[in-house]
């Protein structure tokens, strides 16, 4: 929207509003300007508000202020002006003849919401417009809409008709089935009862021959169970023999066995025994035929009785597992014993290796000595060779103390 479109205060050329304010329709109430657009277009220096200087000028709003004010009638026009803009709702009491600021302000405060209205009365009218646009399209569709329905409409209604003589066609025939099927049912339930007597009568019959048959079943069983007495007198012995012989093996095997498990605690118990009273890990020397140490060999306190194997295990559990638990810590306590002095021997090895090593040193180096002092006294004269000899024993001393 252009500037000269929305401050355009061109008056209404309706002549009666003129004369009564009041009888305005209610459709042109909202345009308020009417009177203000020709006071303004008597001023040609309001013209630059529309913006392009043509939006209040024009030939109809020049002659529409020409026929509402001039200069004998200013006082009317004033009034009027005042009455008008209290009836719709703007600032009243405006004094135009006045020069005070407060008086123009007002006045100008006044336009300024007239110039308000009149652009939101353009912007009402061109929303209107576009909603009016809208719903004359939406209208067009709505009757292409209908139209589109009302030709559906007399589709279903074609539909509903074919679909109502079908209808009327399936009852006719469904009826027909109904009754068909009912003569059906009638002759089906004489075949029931016909059905029904011949199972009464086979259920008779039966309930004979189940007699009949127990009858026969007891006479079998008793059959049966004297020949399965006559049978079962060799059938038990033969499985009694069976059952004895397979105990038997069974005994021998866990005899076997509880011997086998016996001598190898017995055998583990000695070497544990042998190797814990050892002193320094060296077994002592060997036992007697009854058990006992031989004479001048101290008695170890885990000396035990091996005859503790011989008892029945329900008795000998304890004392074997306790006897277990006690050489257990003190094979532990020995594995212990060695390493210390395992490296307490290492260490008194590697000091002794070490002297070797040093004596060795020396020895070479007094023998390298004696030698270079013989070459040495060979090349110089006898004068001097008691003073060079006692120079060169000072010197080896020294170096003999050094190497010490």
């Amino acid at each position: 929207m252009s500037a000269s479109s929305r401050f355009d205060l061109r008056v209404n050329p309706n002549p009666s509003l003129l004369a009564d304010p009041r009888a305005a329709p209610a459709n042109d109430r909202p345009v308020t300007s009417s009177p203000l657009a020709m006071q303004a277009s008597s001023h040609p220096h309001q013209h630059a508000i529309g913006g392009g200087g043509g939006g209040m000028s024009d030939g109809g709003g020049g002659a529409a202020a020409a026929a509402f004010a001039d200069a004998g009638n200013l006082e009317h026009c004033a009034r009027y002006l005042n009455q008008t803009l209290v009836t719709f709702g703007f600032p009243a009491s405006l004094d135009l003849f006045a020069t005070d600021p407060v008086s123009i302000a007002r006045t100008c405060n006044c336009i300024y919401a007239l110039l308000q209205q009149r652009q939101r009365d353009i912007e009402f009218r061109e929303s209107t417009n576009d909603l009016r646009q809208r719903m004359q399209s939406d209208i067009s569709r709505l009757e292409a809409k209908i139209e589109r329905m009302d030709a559906q409409l007399a589709a279903k209604d074609r539909e509903l008709a074919t679909l109502t003589r079908t209808e009327a066609k399936n009852t006719a025939t469904l009826k027909a089935q109904i009754d068909k099927l009912q003569q059906e049912r009638d002759e089906f339930q004489k075949m029931v009862i016909g059905n029904q007597q011949v199972r009464t009568q086979q259920i008779h019959e039966m309930k004979k021959k189940e007699k009949e048959y127990i009858k026969l079943q007891e006479k079998l069983n008793q059959v049966l169970m004297e020949k399965k007495k006559e049978s079962s007198r060799s059938g038990m012995e033969i499985m009694n023999l069976l059952q004895v012989d397979a105990y038997e093996v069974k005994k021998q095997e866990l005899m076997q066995e509880n011997a086998d498990l016996r001598a190898l605690l017995r055998s583990m118990q000695m070497d544990m025994r042998e190797f814990l009273n050892a002193p320094n890990g060296v077994p002592q020397p060997a036992v007697v035929g009854n058990g006992r140490q031989e004479a001048g060999s101290p008695q170890s306190p885990l000396g035990g009785k091996t005859d503790v194997f011989d008892l029945p295990f329900h008795m000998a559990r304890d004392q074997i597992e306790e006897s277990l638990r006690t050489k257990m810590a003190s094979i532990k306590a020995r594995m212990t014993q060695l390493q210390d002095a395992q490296k307490g021997a290492e260490v008194t090895s590697e000091a002794t290796e070490r002297e070797l090593e040093l004596e060795a040193q020396l020895v070479e180096a007094r023998s390298i000595i004696q030698e270079q002092a013989s070459l040495m006294s060979k090349h110089f004269t006898k004068s001097d060779k008691p003073r060079r000899l006692s120079g060169l024993d000072a010197e080896r001393e020294a170096v003999a103390a050094q190497e010490v």
